[in-house]
């Protein structure tokens, strides 16, 4: 991935504590393809060097809530306050939302999705959704993608 600078960007990282956290910031100098990369944080003072494989591009779908509580999706009241919580986390992302339609306490849209809110930019409509895993079933995953179309 080539990033240049200016780019926005987050990094999935560890605190002190050992707990997962992601950082938002920008890309300070272009980067060489395998190389690491300067980045200004926004809540830190100077750069940072990091390994170019823990860096991602910010948009739509790589803004993502990992939280733990198989509750949150399957109660009705819990679950339609996370589509909100998404848009936060979006927010502090620096990625701009133009539109927001909750769907309510949710629409079934698998076995383990709900679709919770529709959501667009200047030129695409995503999905807000969130998802469990039978192989982690207190965590849920709450990240916008692409709707499900199909062309008959």
């Amino acid at each position: 991935m080539k990033l240049r600078s200016g780019d926005r960007v987050m990094v999935r990282t560890v605190d002190d504590d050992g707990l997962p956290m992601v950082r938002y910031g920008n890309v300070c100098e272009q980067s060489n393809d395998d190389g690491p990369i300067v980045v200004v944080y926004d809540e830190l003072p100077g750069t940072d060097i990091v390994d170019a494989s823990e860096v991602r591009l910010v948009d739509m779908t790589t803004v993502e809530l990992v939280l733990h509580g198989f509750d949150l999706s399957a109660d009705p009241d819990l679950r339609q306050g996370l589509a909100a919580m998404w848009r936060a986390e979006a927010d502090v992302a620096g990625v701009v939302v133009l539109s927001m339609y909750p769907l309510g306490a949710g629409l079934r849209d698998s076995s383990d999705t709900w679709a919770l809110a529709e959501v667009s930019d200047a030129t695409d409509t995503y999905v807000v959704r969130v998802h469990t895993n039978p192989n982690t079933p207190d965590i849920v995953i709450v990240r916008a993608d692409r709707p499900n179309r199909w062309d008959w």
